[in-house]
């Protein structure tokens, strides 16, 4: 996950390689408007489904379908949807209104993830010498198993009707969230996390209202999504270096996958170039270099953490970025 920041200025605009790596406008707008529609499709089948049964092959490819959805959130939060600033957060907004969480404060927490990567605040996968292991392979477990994405929805719930509820002494004491919030209570922005907040809710209500859904078929199809996207939220970042820009993987992937990941399973290569768009992160990724396969590290995730006697990494020289 990462966090909203403020934009960068003209300056670290103009130092971008945008000419030479420009934004793929057109396969990204197909993407949008196929995955929107495959969406709202998948929530009518299943609420028309006769029986449990029936809704089992809908919850699947919903899960399948979220998974282009999610990152093409992620391009949009680094202002790589589209070129133009003000459609990229509309659409960034949009596919977070079908995704459940505001856009802004998902932005927020992927800037704060850019920052602290592989320090003391973000560690799911390992564990400190003066931290209880049982408790840490409870809070990893707690994360894999889909609260991550219920968090999420709680988020869009409390901006919405009680936005100081989100910077209580509940969350505050849980380091990996606590440092997620740092920084995102300023008025200005809990404002805007309320309104998308409010726009969330508005959307899910008018595709229950227009589609007529059925509430526990919308819930399954959720359900089976959240919990493949919180077990897989940080098999990219799982056991690689404590480093700030360096903490992340180029995992192997079957080539017919990538487009359906648009290429997040090279996450290293994203953050050291953070500002180029996926179809061209393979260009960053050596070939000689031995790579983990993802679903090797996705399984070995679940096994728990592991003790770390390393220190917090320094802030890296991409870190803000």
């Amino acid at each position: 996950m990462h966090a909203l920041s403020e934009r960068p200025s003209v300056k670290e605009q103009s130092a971008r390689p945008v000419p030479q790596y420009p934004i793929p406008v057109v396969a990204n707008i197909v993407a949008v408007v196929a995955c929107s529609a495959i969406y709202f499709l998948l929530l009518y089948a299943a609420s028309r489904a006769t029986s449990a049964t029936g809704v089992i092959a809908p919850a699947l490819l919903f899960a399948v379908v979220m998974i282009p959805i999610y990152s093409l959130i992620h391009e949009a939060e680094h202002d790589m949807l589209v070129p133009n600033a003000r459609w990229n957060d509309i659409l960034g907004r949009w596919l977070c209104a079908l995704f459940g969480v505001s856009f802004a404060f998902l932005r927020h927490c992927h800037i704060r993830h850019h920052k602290k990567n592989r320090t003391d605040n973000e560690l799911w996968d390992l564990y400190l010498a003066h931290q209880v292991k049982w408790k840490r392979r409870c809070n990893l477990y707690l994360m894999l198993s889909g609260s991550s994405y219920l968090l999420i929805w709680l988020s869009v719930v409390l901006f919405a009707f009680a936005p100081s509820l989100v910077y209580s002494r509940l969350f505050q004491r849980h380091a990996e969230i606590a440092s997620f919030l740092e920084g995102s209570n300023r008025e200005g922005k809990v404002r805007t996390f309320r309104r998308e907040s409010w726009m969330v809710l508005g959307i899910q209500a008018s595709a229950f209202f227009i589609l007529q859904l059925e509430f526990t078929s919308w819930l399954v199809l959720l359900a089976v999504h959240g919990f493949a996207w919180s077990s897989q939220n940080y098999v990219n970042h799982a056991y690689s270096p404590r480093d700030i820009v360096n903490g992340a993987h180029n995992l192997k992937m079957p080539r017919w996958l990538m487009p359906v990941y648009l290429n997040f399973n090279l996450h290293l290569a994203h953050h050291q170039h953070p500002h180029v768009p996926w179809i061209y992160l393979p260009r960053f990724v050596p070939p000689s270099i031995a790579r983990i396969n993802f679903f090797r590290n996705y399984l070995r995730l679940w096994r728990g953490p592991r003790l770390t006697l390393e220190k917090s990494p320094a802030r890296g020289r991409h870190a803000a970025e």
